[in-house]
């Protein structure tokens, strides 16, 4: 079998001695005497004395000027060669870690200078895009005057690895130093408009006044915004409710009204993409899931709201629910409503109208879209809220077992006034 590519290269180990070769008393081989080699081994071809040849003029090239021969030993090459390579892998690695990390390669030196301190009173607003990388980031802190050189906060970064820096708009101090415009990155109260948070079961209104003090558009430019800009169906009465997916998104004033209302439709459209609901049921679903976000307190009993909403619908009773009236009257506050409240004319008056409010009416959570999808099997056609402050849920099958309940809904507000009766 012929030597394997290894043993080529550095033999195979178990090399056996030449018998052709004397070995001296140090152990070392010498070349036999003319007189020792058979004559075949005496004849020599062309390209033995070619060889030869090559070899002798490698060794005198490797001789220094002063005439002494070098230690032309080629396994101590071999092994420079290996520390060389060694020594490139160090760097490349180095230089992939660095990157790895976001940031330019750092010159080890602070020739741009930097200012001392936090800053002056004037500001200047940097934004933060994501995957931008150190250098980056120092070049917009430098053009807005905030930093004095880009390699001073690269420095500073390099100096503090596990930070990571949020997307989004800064309002900074100019003239302070890297350390500080880092530290002030880090610091929430710096943002502009980013990291505005869509709580579950907010209703439209509510929620184009929170991306308007977030953001600086005014609310004007939202409610300007319809159904058909953001790709809803006509379904929708001119409303986005339902659509305006709870999340904490991070929006900014360069982010136009409808763009940030695309991002929230888009993100409904995954969550609901997720769950695989036929398209035809997408705005029922929708619908009942706005209920349950509003009438549920406790996310656990999110299955046995929806079931109750079902089994009303098929067997033709109202569904009377509070929150639909609190969407009418837009009232927060409490859990309860009058009479006047429940004889409001709106067809979102569940209390009025049979069947289901025309659209979803506050924008439901990732938890009320599945119940709504899929609810807990069940012969409950009521419930009622026995404390506020757990969300503890009492469910029944008759009329006359939801007065009972009802009844431990009243001592409680009695024992606990002003909190939500």
């Amino acid at each position: 079998m012929p030597d394997s590519p290894r043993e080529r290269l550095f033999g195979s180990g178990n090399d056996e001695v030449d018998p052709s070769q004397s070995v001296r008393r140090d152990g070392e081989r010498s070349a036999p005497t003319r007189a020792e080699l058979p004559q075949a081994r005496r004849l020599q071809s062309r390209r033995e004395h070619r060889a030869r040849a090559d070899a002798q003029r490698e060794a005198h090239a490797l001789r220094p000027a002063g005439g002494s021969e070098v230690d032309y030993n080629p396994n101590k090459r071999r092994g420079l060669v290996t520390l060389a390579l060694a020594l490139v892998l160090v760097v490349a690695a180095g230089s992939f870690a660095w990157r790895t990390l976001g940031l330019s390669l750092p010159s080890f030196s602070s020739s741009g200078g930097d200012y001392s301190g936090t800053g002056e009173n004037e500001t200047a607003e940097v934004k933060i895009n994501k995957g931008d990388a150190g250098s980056t980031i120092g070049s917009a802190l430098v053009a807005a005057g905030v930093t004095k050189s880009t390699s001073a906060f690269v420095e500073a970064m390099a100096a503090s690895p596990n930070v990571n820096l949020t997307p989004g708009v800064y309002k900074l101090r100019k003239k302070q130093s890297a350390d500080s415009a880092l530290s002030a990155l880090q610091d929430p109260k710096n943002r502009v408009g980013g990291g505005i948070v869509i709580q579950e079961g907010l209703w439209q209104s509510e929620i184009f006044a929170k991306l308007s003090k977030g953001t600086g558009h005014p609310v004007s430019e939202y409610e300007a915004v319809t159904p058909a800009q953001l790709g809803l169906p006509s379904t929708m009465n001119g409303k986005l409710e339902g659509w305006l997916f709870p999340s904490t998104y991070d929006f900014d004033k360069s982010m136009s009204a409808k763009q940030q209302l695309q991002t929230m439709v888009t993100n409904t459209k995954e969550q609901i993409n997720s769950l695989n609901i036929p398209a035809d049921q997408i705005q029922k679903v929708l619908t009942k899931a706005s209920i349950v976000q509003a009438e549920s307190p406790n996310a656990a009993n999110d299955g046995k709201v929806a079931r109750v909403i079902d089994n009303r619908l098929s067997s033709g009773m109202k569904l009377q629910m509070d929150s639909s009236v609190h969407y009418v009257i837009h009232k927060r506050g409490t859990v309860t409503t009058t009479d006047a409240d429940r004889a409001n004319p709106s067809p979102y008056n569940s209390y009025v109208h049979a069947g289901l409010p025309p659209t979803p009416y506050n924008s439901p959570g990732l938890d009320a879209i599945k119940a709504a999808a899929n609810p807990t099997p069940g012969t409950w056609k009521y419930f009622v809220a026995v404390n506020l402050d757990t969300g503890e849920t009492l469910f029944a099958d008759t009329y006359d077992q939801q007065l009972e309940n009802e009844k431990k809904f009243q001592a409680w507000c009695k024992a606990n006034p002003g909190r939500g009766c």
